[in-house]
């Protein structure tokens, strides 16, 4: 700044000198003294810093449209990509990234595997073994390669550059999530990422409802529905999901004008869901299954592997959507209690087409847990 101001009051100090020579060469001064420093000055002073600094925005301009042209040029002769772009990664995933190529975690949990990665949002460097605080900027420093690995069942991230993948072999819960939508029972959010299917999330009442009334081939009729809804706080979205169902009994509220559709859905009352919608009641002189025993009654009707029912019974696991829509692609196999797969009763009622979606599941290469 100092050095415009310089420039300005020189180029100022110029046009002042050549004003004063013209004005005395009459031999009288026409021109107050206070005016020329007071008002002139000041004006060819403001005038030729705002020469100044449109000339040097615009060199700024160029220099920066050049090299961003030398940036995308290099990138595409090296096979990457320019501009952040964003995918669904799964646990054990490692991405690789060479020195000037960025990235951005955006859901799930993701550490520095290999490499340094400076943090341009926050800016500072970010070690081995931490962790990438979610929608900061990062780019693989000069120190080598940059290595990203997933810590979580799922995580989106956004990436630029040359990157490459290393793929691992836990559960693709990405792809269930992507044949369930692909089948029409699964549904992404408003979220801008991440194909919507915010798999990192913890389920709650409301969303777990609604998964439940499309494997009974029900969310239709439920959307037609023009009962009364006791509860007061369902937002107007779900307002007929949550009618619909309390007046078939299949959910109740946690008192008699609240159902709490916000709260957090855990894996024994999704799976109490998915029993229902096999035909296995917790009600009656011989229930099969009560609410304390839900996940050891699925486990021991064949709805649940062992490695499930570990899984979702374990301390550290937090049930997410990931798990919901895991649970509910392969319920659809799953053994109904009058006999015959959950899938094939949906096609009976024809709320799906059963051959459509063999179609998609032949394409799906996920085996349970």
């Amino acid at each position: 700044m100092k050095g415009k101001r310089w420039m300005a009051g020189l180029l100022a100090a110029a046009l002042l000198v050549g004003g004063g020579t013209a004005l005395a060469a009459g031999g009288d001064v026409l021109v107050p003294l206070s005016y020329l420093t007071g008002e002139l000055l000041p004006s060819l002073l403001g005038q030729a810093e705002d020469r100044i600094a449109s000339d040097t925005q615009k060199t700024y301009e160029e220099a920066l449209a050049d090299l961003q042209e030398e940036y995308q040029s290099d990138m595409a002769s090296a096979g990457g990509q320019t501009g952040l772009k964003d995918r669904r990664y799964k646990r054990g995933d490692v991405i690789s990234l060479t020195v000037g190529s960025g990235a951005m975690a955006l859901a799930g949990d993701v550490e520095i595997a290999g490499g340094t990665a400076v943090n341009v949002t926050g800016g500072y460097t970010l070690p081995l073994g931490a962790a990438l605080p979610l929608r900061h900027k990062l780019l693989a420093s000069e120190s080598g390669t940059l290595s990203l690995r997933v810590v979580s069942e799922t995580a989106v991230i956004s990436l630029e550059g040359v990157y490459s993948l290393e793929a691992s072999t836990a559960t693709d819960y990405n792809a269930l999530a992507g044949a369930l939508a692909e089948m029409g029972l699964f549904r992404g959010t408003d979220t801008a990422y991440g194909s919507g299917y915010d798999l990192e999330n913890i389920p709650t009442r409301i969303e777990g409802l609604v998964m439940f009334l499309r494997l009974i081939g029900e969310e239709e009729a439920a959307l037609s529905y023009t009962g009364v809804n006791p509860f007061v706080d369902v937002p107007a979205w779900a307002d007929r999901y949550v009618a619909y169902a309390y007046s078939k009994g299949y959910t109740t509220g946690v008192s008699g004008t609240a159902f709490a559709p916000e709260r957090a859905m855990g894996a024994s009352e999704y799976v109490i869901f998915l029993l229902r919608a096999l035909g296995y009641s917790e009600t009656g002189d011989n229930p099969d299954f009560t609410w304390q025993t839900a996940l050891a009654q699925g486990k021991a009707l064949g709805v649940l592997t062992s490695g499930e029912y570990t899984l979702l019974t374990a301390e550290e696991t937090t049930f997410c959507r990931a798990h919901l829509a895991y649970l509910s692609y392969f319920v659809l196999d799953a053994q109904r209690k009058a006999g015959g797969t959950l899938l094939d009763w949906m096609d009976d009622k024809g709320a799906v087409d059963a051959a459509e979606i063999r179609s998609i599941q032949a394409g799906v290469a996920v085996t349970r847990q």
